[in-house]
C-alpha cells in the first residue's frame, strides 16, 4: 500500500512539474494581433494622407511604421499567399487559384505554423482570400469565422443583389454583365455593425476577451473588408468628408511611353452600378463629379475601417493584453483612385505594389517610428516567428525584420521583388505574359517577359526614376542616360534575392 502511495505521490508531482514548465513556457510566449485591410493604399494620415485615420495614426505611433512596404503581387490571392507562407510568387507560381504553393516541398503555411508553436490560433474575416472560409483548407486554425457576404450591403435590396450576383456568378456568368445588382457605393445610416466589417471587429473583441481567460498564447488575424469595392459605410463616416473637397490624382494620365501591357484596364470598375453618376468607361477619362464620388467613398470606407481596428486595439488594452502582444497591420496592396490614369489594382506601379505595414513591439517601443528602408511582405512571418521564439520556416523567401525592429539596423535588403500576370494573343496563341519588378530606394524596372521565369522572350520594359519623377509619369527604359541602371536592375532580376532563388530558370 505504502509503494502505492509513494508512486501516486510521484507521479502527482511530476504533472504538476510538466503543468509548471508548460505554464512557464506559454507565460514566455508573446500574444500576436495580426490585422489584414483589404485594398488599403497608403491612405492614412500617419502616412501623409488627408484622411481621417486616428486608431492607424496610434498604432504607428507606438511602433515602426514601414514607408516602403511592397506586396509580391497586386491582387488579393497571391499576395495573401505569400504573405501566409513567405513564399514569393515567383517560385510557387501562385496566380489566381487554386492553391500552388502546397507543392513546394517544405513549405509552411501561417495557421499551421503557429499552432505547431503552442498557439491558439484564430482567423477572422478575410486572411486567406475569402473572408467567408480559410483557404485553402491545409492551412488549419483553431477557430475559423466570418460573416456572410450580405453585409456587405446595409440596404436589403442591396444584400438581396450581392446574394444573386454570388449565385449567377457561380453559373459562370460575367461580372461586366451583372453590374446592375450592386451599387458601386452605399451609404447608409446603420451603426457599424450594419456593415460587414462591424460584425468583424464584434467578433474579435469577443473573441478576445475569451482567449484574455486563457493560459495558452493565441495568435488571433483578423481581415478586414474595406475599403474594398464596393465602397460602403455607414453614413457618419461619409459626413467626415465633403466631396467637393476631394482632390484628383496628380498624375491622372497613363505614363508616357508606357508599354500597352503595363495598363490594369480598370478591372472590378466594370461590374457596379453607378447610379446618378456617369460610369467609368475603358479608354476614356472618368467623370471628374464621379471620380470625387469614389474618392469620397473610398475615404469614408478607410475611415470606418480605421474605427474597428480602433475598438480591437481598444479591447486589447481593456483586457491588460497590450503588454505582452505583438501587432502587426498590413494591407494586401495599394489601389488606384486614377493614379497613372488607373483604377483598382492589378498593375506594377508603386501606387498598386505598396501598401501600409506596421509593426507593434511592446517591450522594443524605445525604437519606434518611421522606417524608409524596403520590406516586404514575405518579410513578415519570419519576423513573427522570430519575436516569439519559434522554429524558423523550412523554406521562406522572406527576411527577419528584427534587426529592424531592435535598432541594430536600420535595413536588411537592397531590393524589393513583385510581379505581375497578363494574358495576351500572340500570333494567335495565348500567353502568359509576367512583368518581373524590382524596386530600390530610386528605381523600378519592369521586365514584361513570356512565361513565369526570366529566360523568356521581353516583350515590353519600364524604368521609373523615382527622385526625378515621383508620380511615375514617364517610361525612361529607353533613355540612354539610363543605360547603366537598366542594366542594373536587370542583373537585380536576373540574380533574385540573395540567399534565395534566381528567376534566370
Amino acid at each position: 500500500m505504502r509503494k502505492i502511495f509513494y508512486l501516486f505521490t510521484r507521479i502527482t508531482l511530476a504533472l504538476y512539474f510538466l503543468q509548471f514548465i508548460f505554464t512557464q513556457t506559454f507565460a514566455d510566449k508573446p500574444n500576436v494581433l495580426f490585422i489584414a485591410v483589404d485594398d488599403l493604399r497608403p491612405e492614412i494620415a500617419s502616412y501623409g494622407a488627408p484622411a481621417i485615420t486616428p486608431n492607424m495614426d496610434r498604432l504607428a505611433s507606438e511602433g515602426i511604421q514601414f514607408n516602403h512596404h511592397y506586396v509580391q503581387y497586386a491582387v488579393c490571392i497571391p499576395s495573401r499567399v505569400a504573405l501566409l507562407t513567405s513564399l514569393r510568387s515567383e517560385r510557387t507560381g501562385q496566380n489566381y487559384g487554386p492553391s500552388m504553393w502546397e507543392k513546394i516541398e517544405g513549405a509552411q503555411s501561417w495557421g499551421n505554423t503557429f499552432k505547431a508553436a503552442g498557439y491558439h490560433t484564430l482567423a477572422l474575416g478575410k486572411i486567406w482570400h475569402y473572408h467567408t472560409i480559410a483557404e485553402p483548407r491545409t492551412d488549419q486554425f483553431d477557430v475559423i469565422w466570418a460573416p456572410s457576404k450580405k453585409f456587405t450591403y446595409a440596404h436589403p435590396e442591396s444584400q438581396k443583389g450581392v446574394m444573386e450576383f454570388s449565385r449567377k456568378r457561380a453559373e459562370g456568368i460575367r461580372p461586366e454583365d451583372l453590374r446592375d445588382l450592386r451599387p458601386i457605393t452605399e451609404m447608409a445610416d446603420v451603426p457599424d455593425t450594419g456593415y460587414v466589417d462591424g460584425k468583424i471587429a464584434e467578433r474579435a473583441v469577443k473573441e478576445l476577451k475569451r482567449v484574455a481567460k486563457e493560459e495558452q498564447p493565441f495568435m488571433m488575424a483578423v481581415g478586414f473588408v474595406k475599403p474594398h469595392l464596393p465602397f460602403c459605410a455607414p453614413k457618419k463616416y461619409w459626413d467626415l468628408y465633403k466631396e467637393e473637397d476631394m482632390e484628383l490624382a496628380k498624375n491622372p494620365n497613363l505614363p508616357t511611353n508606357m508599354p500597352e501591357i503595363a495598363f490594369n484596364r480598370h478591372p472590378n470598375f466594370f461590374s457596379y452600378d453607378y447610379g446618378d453618376y456617369p460610369e467609368l468607361i475603358m479608354g476614356e477619362q472618368i467623370d471628374d463629379r464621379t471620380a470625387r464620388h469614389l474618392l469620397h467613398a473610398y475615404r469614408a470606407a478607410t475611415s470606418y475601417v480605421d474605427a474597428q481596428i480602433g475598438k480591437v486595439l481598444d479591447q486589447l488594452k481593456r483586457l491588460g493584453l497590450e503588454k505582452n502582444t505583438i501587432v502587426v497591420l498590413w494591407s494586401d496592396h495599394g489601389f488606384h483612385l486614377g493614379d497613372s490614369g488607373q483604377w483598382s489594382k492589378h498593375s506594377n506601379f508603386e501606387i498598386a505594389a505598396r501598401s501600409p505595414m506596421m509593426i507593434k513591439v511592446p517591450w522594443l517601443s524605445e525604437y519606434k517610428g518611421e522606417n524608409d528602408s524596403l520590406v516586404e511582405s514575405v518579410d513578415i512571418l519570419p519576423t513573427l516567428l522570430e519575436l516569439c521564439g519559434a522554429p524558423p520556416l523550412k523554406v521562406q523567401d522572406g527576411t527577419s525584420l528584427v534587426p529592424i525592429l531592435k535598432g541594430k539596423k536600420s535595413s536588411v535588403k537592397d531590393a524589393a521583388y513583385h510581379i505581375f500576370r497578363r494574358g495576351r494573343t500572340i500570333d494567335g496563341e495565348r500567353v502568359e505574359i509576367y512583368g518581373h519588378a524590382v524596386r530600390t530606394q530610386r528605381y523600378r524596372y519592369v521586365s514584361w517577359r513570356i512565361g513565369l521565369g526570366m529566360t523568356g522572350e521581353e516583350v515590353a520594359a519600364e524604368l521609373y526614376d523615382y527622385e526625378e519623377d515621383p508620380y511615375e509619369t514617364r517610361n525612361v527604359v529607353e533613355n540612354p542616360k539610363y543605360n547603366a541602371v537598366r542594366a542594373e536592375m536587370l542583373h537585380y532580376l536576373m540574380e533574385g534575392p540573395p540567399g534565395q532563388f534566381s528567376l534566370n530558370k
